[in-house]
């Protein structure tokens, strides 16, 4: 590889604040809107115009209940709009139950308010380049933008980024995983009943896809592996009627913090999406009227970097413990729980993370960056960060039953025994 040497120069600050939060998703609103609201000055950075992370760039818009924490009062806020309803097929229940569809537009809407009503501070249009590193505490945020270069200094740091770019940046250990990559669509103008009546239930889309490849109906040279994996291909009913979201399959072996893969992975998965619209429109009754309404902003990455944290529970662990030190709990209605020590990285003192990059064991990622936990954990990694900023010691020095005691005071239910 050439390298070039580029000269010394200043760069301007343009904030100073107590808390970080890098990452505009569930995850880095709800860091930063329950740590304002503990009294902490928080501005959040975001390299979109928009907030909602993968939900409103991705079109990853079926999720499980929200319907704990600050999952409860974000759902809250999207039923009261009628944005936020269960998926049904003709008034059966989703063949994932309890699934819901949210209309992301409101999304992007509701979360500005959020930041607004918390008084948190926030910039869009701006790409982290680096941290400003004081031994093991992160100083401050080099960010890129059409501005040029500058930097924002803070106290704490919340890692929000799904990718852990901070973490990896500031020296904290990572591992790097490949995950399938999808691009989702939506599609309006489809007379769902019939679908249904034809295929049997959305499941079956996969399915009905790989035959028509096999037979040659779906041209399929794109020069990859012809890997559906799971979910592959598939399909869900949206909030409105005759709108339908779209899996388009899955693209294999790309690493997500690599700019060339991630171009391959966008033209590719574009041309992919393009061909089974077609394909759906011109063969499967129901869907003659159907048009694509949208594609995503990006293509969806699933997993890239994964801190390793002060603790890596396996998805038995995840699942069917109740850690001394939970602070994570999703769901009301499951007794999925996350310990403290999956959002602390090891190596740096003034950082926590927040969503798909925490700590865990592979075998349960899969569930774990689903929004619901995002969400979770984003309310957490603020709420730990806003405690230890007040009370002057890192994250780790926070005794984990003042945290479980503020959580439960903002309405998470953590489920332990007491």
């Amino acid at each position: 590889m050439t390298w070039i040497t580029e000269p010394e120069r200043r760069t301007p600050v343009v904030g100073e604040v107590d808390l970080l939060v890098c990452g505009g998703g569930f995850a880095g609103v709800s860091a930063a809107v329950c740590a304002a609201r503990l009294g902490a000055k928080v501005m959040l950075l975001e390299k979109y115009g928009f907030l909602g992370g993968l939900v409103t760039s991705a079109l990853v818009i079926t999720t499980p209940p929200l319907d704990n924490g600050i999952n409860l009062e974000i759902g809250g806020r999207l039923k009261e709009r009628g944005v936020y309803v269960p998926c049904r097929h003709s008034g059966e229940e989703s063949e994932w139950l309890g699934m819901h569809a949210i209309d992301p537009e409101f999304i992007k809407y509701e979360f500005i308010h959020m930041l607004q009503e918390s008084r948190v501070d926030f910039l869009f249009h701006v790409y982290i380049a680096g941290t400003i590193m004081e031994g093991q505490r992160i100083r401050g945020i080099v960010l890129e933008s059409k501005a040029g270069r500058q930097a924002v200094l803070a106290r704490m740091v919340v890692d929000a980024t799904g990718d852990a770019d901070i973490a990896a940046f500031a020296g904290a250990p990572f591992r790097l995983l490949k995950k399938p990559m999808t691009l989702m669509f939506n599609m309006a103008g489809v007379d769902i009943p019939r679908v249904l009546a034809e295929m049997g239930n959305w499941g079956n889309l996969r399915r009905v896809v790989k035959e028509a490849i096999d037979r040659g109906a779906l041209p399929f040279d794109l020069g990859i592996e012809r890997e559906f994996g799971a979910p592959g291909v598939h399909a869900e009913k949206l909030v409105y009627e005759g709108e339908i979201n779209v899996w388009s399959g899955n693209l294999m072996n790309m690493d997500g913090t690599d700019p060339k893969d991630l171009t391959r992975a966008e033209v590719i998965t574009r041309e992919h999406a393009m061909r089974l619209a077609r394909f759906l429109k011109e063969n499967i009754p129901g869907f003659e009227n159907s048009r694509i309404e949208m594609t995503s902003t990006q293509a969806g990455v699933r997993a890239t970097r994964q801190i390793i944290g002060m603790a890596s529970p396996s998805g038995e662990e995840v699942q069917k413990s109740i850690f001394p030190d939970t602070v994570v709990k999703p769901y009301a209605y499951r007794s999925m729980r996350l310990p403290y020590g999956s959002i602390l990285p090891q190596k740096v003192e003034n950082l926590l993370v927040a969503g798909r990059c925490l700590s865990a064991e592979e075998e349960i990622l899969g569930q774990l960056r689903l929004i619901p936990v995002c969400s979770a954990t984003g309310q957490a990694a603020g709420t730990a960060a806003a405690l230890a900023l007040d009370r002057g010691k890192s994250p780790s020095e926070i005794k984990i039953e003042e945290i479980q005691d503020v959580l439960r005071a903002q309405g998470m239910d953590l489920g332990l025994p007491g």
